[in-house]
C-alpha cells in the first residue's frame, strides 16, 4: 500500500515539474529571450513546437543567470539596517 502511494506522490510531482515549471515557466521565458535576442526571427511557427526542449532549456540558463546576478549583487553590497 504504501508503494501504491509513494507512486502515486511521484507521479504527481514529476507532472506538476514536467507540465508546469518545464513546459510553461522556462519554455515562456526562454521563448521571450530568445525573440529579444534574434528581434523575433526565432522561434516562430513550427520550430517552437519542433524545439521545444532546446527553448526551455534557454529559460533555464536564463533564471539561473538572473538567480546568479541578484545572489552577487546582493553579496556586494550588503543592506544597512537604520536599526
Amino acid at each position: 500500500m504504501k508503494d501504491l502511494i509513494a507512486n502515486g506522490v511521484a507521479a504527481i510531482v514529476k507532472f506538476v515539474f514536467v507540465w508546469l515549471i518545464w513546459s510553461f515557466v522556462l519554455l515562456n521565458l526562454g521563448r521571450i529571450t530568445l525573440l529579444l535576442c534574434t528581434l523575433g526571427r526565432y522561434p516562430r511557427g513550427r520550430t517552437t513546437e519542433r524545439d521545444t526542449n532546446r527553448i526551455a532549456f534557454t529559460g533555464l540558463v536564463v533564471l539561473i543567470f538572473l538567480w546568479s546576478g541578484i545572489a552577487i549583487y546582493n553579496n556586494l553590497w550588503p543592506a544597512r539596517h537604520p536599526y
